[in-house]
C-alpha cells in the first residue's frame, strides 16, 4: 500500500449483541458467563481508483433487523423473548442508515458493499430481491467466489448462520472475486479463508498506519493472547502453542483461518498506540458488559477514522 492513503475512512457502530462465550476464543476463557458481547462496525471507506474516481464502499454494512432471521439468533430470540433480546442483551447504536446521514451521504453515494462474510446478512434490503426495492441504486455487492456459493447453497453445518433467502439479489449486483483485491489508493481486500470458505479482509492504509478489520477474531488480542488479561486466555494460547486464537463457530477449516488470522497479523503490524498489540480492529469488537464478567477486553484501540467523508457528486448526477 505503498501509493499512500485512503481519502477517508470512518468507522460506525451499528449493534451490541450477545455471542457464545465458547466460540469466542475457541473455547480458551474461563468465565463462566455463557455470553461475550460483541459490538458490529462498519466502515465507511472513501478511496481514489485507477481512474482517479473517488469511490465509497461500505465494509460490513449489516442490516441487524433483517440479520436476526438467521437460525441461530432466531432461536436465542425465541429462547428469551424479545424485550430480553432487544432491551437487555443488545444495545442498537445506530443503523446504516442514519450513520449514512449523520456523515452526509445519500443511498446514491455507495459504489460498493462488502462484507468479511456473509454470516447473518440479508442483503435483499440493500440489493434488491423477494419484490424488495433495492436501498442502494448504484452499488455492487463485492465477495469471494467461494463465499457467495456457501451463500446459495450452504451445507447444513453452515446453514445456523445464513439467513434464509439473504442472498437473493438480482445477479447484476454481485461482483465475484478469486483472492486478493486492490481496490484503489490505500484499500484493498485479502482473501482470509478459513472462518468461512470465502471470508476476508479489509486493509486500510492512512497517513499514520495501516489497520486491518475482520471477525476471524473477535478482539485486538487475539492476535496476541500472550498479552490478553481475559482468564484462561494466555494460559490456552501457552498450553497449545499457539500465536493466535480463533473466532471458532465454524470447524470445516480452522487450520486456514489460522494461517489466514497470521497473515492479518503480519500485514497490519504493530499498533502505533500500543505497541505490544497488533494494529487489527475486529468487525464484531469484544464489548465490556456486565452480563459477561471476566470477559471484557484487555484493549481497545481507538476506532479508524481518518480524512473526511464526503459526497460525491458525480453520483448524484447518475443516481
Amino acid at each position: 500500500m505503498r501509493e499512500g492513503p485512503v481519502a477517508a475512512v470512518a468507522t460506525c457502530d451499528l449493534v451490541t449483541f450477545p455471542y457464545p462465550a465458547q466460540f469466542a476464543f475457541s473455547g480458551a476463557a474461563s468465565s463462566p458467563a455463557p455470553y461475550v458481547m460483541l459490538t458490529n462496525r462498519m466502515q465507511v471507506v472513501q478511496f481514489v481508483d485507477r481512474e482517479g474516481a473517488r469511490r465509497t464502499l461500505l465494509f460490513n454494512p449489516s442490516d441487524y433487523e433483517r440479520g436476526v432471521s438467521a437460525p441461530f439468533y432466531r432461536a436465542l430470540r425465541e429462547r428469551y423473548g424479545a424485550f430480553v433480546s432487544d432491551k437487555v442483551m443488545s444495545t442498537r447504536h445506530g443503523s446504516v442508515q442514519s450513520h449514512l446521514a449523520a456523515l452526509g451521504l445519500i443511498p446514491a453515494d455507495v459504489d460498493y458493499l462488502a462484507f468479511d462474510h456473509l454470516h447473518i446478512q440479508d442483503l435483499r434490503g440493500w440489493l434488491g430481491g423477494d419484490g424488495m426495492p433495492a436501498y442502494f441504486p448504484r452499488a455492487r455487492l463485492l465477495v469471494q467466489r467461494a463465499e457467495w456459493e456457501v451463500a446459495l447453497e450452504p451445507h447444513p453445518m453452515q446453514a445456523v448462520w445464513l439467513v434464509p433467502g439473504g442472498a437473493d439479489i438480482p445477479r447484476e449486483r454481485v461482483v465475484l472475486l478469486d483472492g486478493d483485491v486492490w481496490l484503489g489508493q490505500g484499500a484493498a481486500l485479502l482473501s482470509t479463508p478459513g472462518h468461512t470458505r470465502g471470508n476476508m479482509s479489509l486493509a486500510v492504509a492512512t497517513s499514520r498506519e495501516v489497520f486491518v478489520t475482520s471477525e476471524n477474531g473477535v478482539a485486538t488480542e487475539s492476535y496476541t493472547p500472550l498479552q490478553s488479561a481475559i482468564p484462561g486466555v494466555r494460559r490456552f494460547a501457552e498450553h497449545m502453542g499457539w500465536e493466535v486464537v480463533l473466532n471458532g463457530n465454524t470447524r470445516e477449516d480452522s487450520l486456514d483461518q489460522y494461517s489466514s488470522m497470521v497473515v492479518e497479523k503480519l500485514f497490519a503490524g504493530t499498533s502505533s498506540v500500543e505497541g505490544a498489540f497488533i494494529n487489527f480492529h475486529p468487525s464484531s469488537q469484544l464489548t465490556a458488559h456486565v452480563m459477561a464478567p471476566g470477559l471484557s477486553p484487555t484493549i481497545v484501540l481507538p476506532a479508524p477514522n481518518f480524512g473526511d467523508v464526503r459526497p460525491t457528486p458525480a453520483s448524484r448526477r447518475a443516481a
